[in-house]
């Protein structure tokens, strides 16, 4: 999520709860009855020139993610502090 006070973008995790139903929980009657009464499906045509790439979900072990978002923030610590500080000063002479 973007942090308007620094202008860092950060990773987002959403977590969703999927309750699938069982297996064979409806009859192909029902599934027929359902293909007629529903639009029909849409399946998206892909380009052959397209680049896709087949993933998998992973779940997300939250004490590994914890450990590695601390050790990118102690990184991002580091870089400021290479710079010195904010750069020269100017300081006006009295007449």
């Amino acid at each position: 999520m973007p942090s308007y006070r620094h202008h860092d973008m950060g990773n987002l995790y959403i977590r969703f709860e999927v309750k699938f139903p069982e297996d064979n929980f409806n009859s192909h009657e029902k599934i027929a009855q359902l293909n007629d009464i529903l639009p029909p499906r849409n399946i998206p045509q892909i380009p052959e020139d397209a680049m896709v790439e087949d993933v998998v979900l992973e779940p997300v072990d939250a004490r590994e993610q914890a450990r590695a978002m601390a050790g990118a923030h102690g990184a991002m610590d580091e870089d400021d502090d290479m710079h010195g500080g904010g750069g020269e000063r100017v300081q006006c002479a009295s007449q």
